[in-house]
């Protein structure tokens, strides 16, 4: 399976226009691990997007977070959204966030997104 790039169709060939949107299936030249996993993180497989938020909160990759915070306010998977959380937090510590994570903690939004933030922000409860 051959995901394009730029539409996240899938293609039978590895290379040239996408079936989809025309644009080349192939990812831009030179991009770091840290960047295709970004990419990831809006890929139609919520394993891949998961696996992909819990790396990038593993590397702290600094230059993830505008991404996994999307991922967490964009709430299209709840499972997605809590992993994303919990690797900005991993990334940018809780103090950083900590306005935001009380607003996740005391909003009606996914309960797993809210217990991740109220874990954060009460870790000894």
């Amino acid at each position: 399976m051959n995901w394009c790039f730029h539409c996240y169709a899938v293609n039978r060939d590895p290379s040239g226009p996408c079936v989809h949107c025309g644009a080349p299936i192939e990812s831009p030249a030179g991009l770091s691990y840290d960047q295709q996993l970004i990419w990831t993180l809006d890929h139609p497989d919520g394993d891949r997007a998961l696996t992909a938020a819990r790396i990038l909160g593993s590397l702290r990759s600094r230059d993830a977070s505008p991404a996994l915070r999307e991922a967490v306010i964009a709430g299209r998977d709840p499972f997605l959204a809590a992993e994303a959380l919990r690797s900005l937090i991993a990334i940018d510590g809780v103090e950083r966030w900590r306005p935001w994570l009380e607003q996740l903690a005391a909003e009606d939004v996914s309960f797993m997104v809210s217990d991740v933030a109220r874990r954060a922000l009460h870790p000894q409860h």
